[in-house]
């Protein structure tokens, strides 16, 4: 392929990402950048530009997102990258100490052995964990929310002040020069933090959402056994619509929630490293052929909820999880666990 349509191509899948009014310079500014670069290395190299060349400085530059970022005028920030990982810490840290007091503390507490009581689930050594999950469990994220509510007021307060103190009309200088000089053509790279294109990285916000939407639906489920104790105002006929099996209750219900935490853990893994790697790989080949172990005993050990009806939708959407997970273990063992980086433009 013509080292400049790929040069082309990158240009216009960055200036598609930035403000139609910034598109017009940022696209010649690139281009020009990139094109004298790539001269610059094929006198060093002694060699005619090809596409291998092509490609390796485009991997050398980072993602198109990435450096549409890089060009986009400063904005509103909530967390600065370098607080970033401290501000996590303290986040999750206050979280998993609340987990740590809080947890003891409801093997202990009379009320939740009680509600394990009438649930049909006494003497269980997992009988507290969803009444624990539904109260202090949940409540520990009041934390995060607290944190995030102080940064934002802070960070509103300190964008604000840097308004005032900024000469009317300023702008911030542009991380990239319009028109390098030509000495430093065959170092324009080094002004550009390297970033290695691999198919490992992961989807942040996509994990974001999933992730708020797993715990959203693992909630819900959890609850259902309490659902006569959290609502007793709900019509009859509808707690017992969603009453769980109590021998489902008592053999396969605690194996769900081990495997929930560890592909949640797993997840969240992934969220915090940005990308996959060996070991996420490792655990998620396991625990999807585990889940399918798992429902397959779940659909033929007996009914899940004692309504048939509900039984029966439940099971439709078993099999359908059942496919769902069979495909992704096929994907995740045709790709490897090895780690798969590659010098390819792409998002």
């Amino acid at each position: 392929m013509d080292p400049n349509v790929i040069i082309e191509s990158y240009v216009a899948d960055v200036v598609g990402r930035l403000p139609r009014r910034q598109r017009a310079d940022v696209g010649f500014e690139l281009r020009s950048l990139l094109r004298e670069e790539l001269a610059g290395r094929a006198e060093d190299t002694g060699r005619p530009t090809d596409e291998t060349m092509a490609m390796a400085l485009l991997g050398a530059f980072g993602r198109p997102q990435d450096v549409a970022d890089r060009y986009r005028p400063a904005g509103f920030t909530i967390i600065r990258p370098a607080d970033a990982p401290k501000f996590a810490w303290i986040a999750l840290g206050g979280v998993a100490l609340q987990w740590a007091i809080t947890l003891p503390a409801a093997y202990l507490d009379p009320t939740i052995a009680i509600w394990a009581a009438s649930a049909g689930v006494a003497g269980a050594w997992w009988a507290p964990l969803p009444a624990w999950w539904l109260t202090w469990g949940l409540g520990a994220f009041w934390w995060p929310g607290f944190l995030i509510t102080i940064t934002i007021i802070a960070a509103a307060i300190r964008h604000r002040r840097s308004e005032k103190e900024s000469p009317a009309g300023s702008a911030a200088p542009m991380e990239w020069a319009a028109e390098p000089a030509p000495a430093a053509t065959s170092t324009a790279a080094r002004r550009i933090p390297p970033h290695v294109l691999d198919r490992d990285r992961v989807n942040r916000p996509g994990l974001v959402l999933a992730l708020a939407f797993w715990m959203l639906g693992a909630t819900i489920l959890i609850a259902l056994p309490w659902l006569p104790q959290l609502a007793p105002g709900l019509p009859q006929p509808l707690l017992d619509a969603f009453a769980f099996d109590p021998e489902f209750l008592q053999w396969r219900a605690p194996w769900v929630l081990v495997l929930w935490a560890v592909s949640f853990a797993v997840v969240f893994a992934e969220l915090v490293a940005g990308r996959s790697n060996r070991t996420t790989r490792l655990v998620s080949v396991v625990g999807d052929a585990a889940w399918l172990v798992l429902l397959t005993w779940c659909l033929a050990a007996g009914p899940i909820f004692t309504a048939p009806a509900t039984d029966e939708v439940v099971r439709l959407c078993l099999v359908g999880i059942m496919v769902i997970t069979a495909i992704d273990l096929v994907v995740t063992l045709r790709r490897g666990v090895a780690p798969m980086r590659a010098p390819v433009v792409g998002r």
